[in-house]
């Protein structure tokens, strides 16, 4: 019975492409259609699956816009062919998402996400333009040189994502871009992990001021001079631990003269992240990137904002370090704070991640420094009111406590 239904679908479709311009539907309703190897399934329109499973060993090519309601994804995951979007705008929807063998754009026009989706196989972008809108799609294929592209791109511009699996220390690319001001803004992110265990990262373009976006570029660090206004993107992990370096392709001048990658903390305020060493770069398909800076994360990342900025020379005489290991080998097991005793007319506040207030001090000095006693690992927030010269100034900032044992 199985076997006849898959029949009469097939026979359906193939009736509906009779004629080379009509353009038709075709909907699965509860059968499981076979596509065998070396075979090419064309519908010359929308291919909706209400339910049903596709096992595709071949290619189904379609001209329209696809649609799936199936809560198993659409696919068997005995599937390995592509599904081709050969037509001019066509978009990925449904209710359910579609867990695709393999996916190549061509044709013209802009490819849509509507839903959150998964592609186990290739992604072949081509020339083309695949818009997540404010949707995800997890790009689960481990291998590093998965996604390929001629002038292609993604882009993720009301916050969606693209996220890669990694399972190895090789370079793997986000090839990420905008043209919602007009002219295309590429910028692509590089990810390496630095250990082979299994994660799922993510990254999102925004093409956009953030300050609009709700992190304020008046919300800085003291030595943070500028950020840069028309872009930044979004770092997130949603498997694995692992730490891993993330390389920002840019255009200087055409960006800004940046100097310094920075990064929103939890806090509400852009700080440095980490030590920024602009290094050239050139690119044969996109000769407007011809520098890239390095982020190198410590900890699990989580929607983690990052933006191009430059600093100011620190001429100030108090230094903060990021991070502390209180595990009594008597190396680094309390935060100091450079030349804090010389101001002794300071007051200290130390905030969790939700904001809750866990330490005040009056006159902080690194004689009886704060050792992170019955405290997890993680990263605390402080503010230091200090005056300085006879200014008063505020600092703000991050601490990451981590005991190693």
């Amino acid at each position: 019975m199985k076997s006849n239904s898959t029949f009469y679908s097939l026979l359906t479709l193939l009736i509906s492409m009779v004629s080379s311009t009509a353009f038709a539907q075709f909907v699965n309703n509860g059968t499981t259609i076979i596509i065998q190897n070396n075979t090419t399934v064309f519908v010359n329109g929308d291919f909706s699956n209400i339910s049903g499973s596709i096992v595709n060993l071949g290619n189904l090519t379609l001209t329209g816009n696809w649609s799936n309601n199936d809560v198993q994804g659409a696919f068997n995951i005995a599937s390995s062919g592509n599904v081709n979007f050969t037509g001019q705008d066509q978009t990925i929807g449904g209710t359910q998402p579609t867990f695709f063998p393999g996916v190549a754009l061509s044709g013209t026009g802009i490819k849509r996400l509507l839903i959150n989706a998964t592609v186990n196989g290739g992604l072949n972008l081509n020339d083309r333009e695949f818009a997540l809108v404010d949707k995800s799609l997890d790009f689960i294929n481990k291998n590093a040189a998965g996604i390929t592209f001629t002038t292609g791109f993604v882009s993720t511009d009301l916050r969606g994502t693209l996220y890669r699996n990694t399972n190895s220390q090789l370079d793997y690319l986000f090839p990420l871009g905008s043209r919602t001001t007009g002219s295309l803004r590429y910028r692509p992110v590089l990810l390496r992990a630095k250990d082979n265990l299994d994660n799922s990262f993510g990254v999102t373009f925004v093409n956009k001021d953030p300050s609009t976006e709700g992190f304020d570029r008046n919300q800085k660090r003291f030595d943070v001079n500028e950020i840069n206004p028309a872009y930044f993107h979004i770092l997130d992990q949603k498997q694995g631990s692992s730490a891993a370096d993330f390389s920002f392709y840019y255009d200087n001048p055409g960006d800004g003269n940046f100097n310094q990658l920075v990064n929103w903390i939890r806090f509400n305020l852009w700080e440095k992240a980490g030590i920024s060493n602009p290094q050239p770069f050139a690119s044969v398909t996109h000769p407007e990137l011809n520098q890239m800076m390095t982020y190198s994360s410590i900890q699990t990342i989580s929607s983690l904002p990052m933006a191009l900025a430059s600093i100011t020379s620190n001429n100030d005489p108090i230094t903060f370090f990021n991070s502390f290991t209180p595990d009594g080998d008597g190396i680094n097991d309390r935060w100091e704070i450079k030349n804090i005793d010389l101001f002794p007319d300071n007051d200290l506040t130390i905030l969790n991640r939700w904001g809750s207030e866990i330490l005040k001090i009056k006159g902080y000095n690194n004689g009886n420094a704060w050792d992170g006693l019955g405290l997890n690992n993680g990263t605390y927030f402080y503010i230091l009111k200090v005056n300085v010269n006879g200014e008063s100034k505020v600092y703000k900032g991050f601490i990451t406590l981590l005991r190693n044992n």
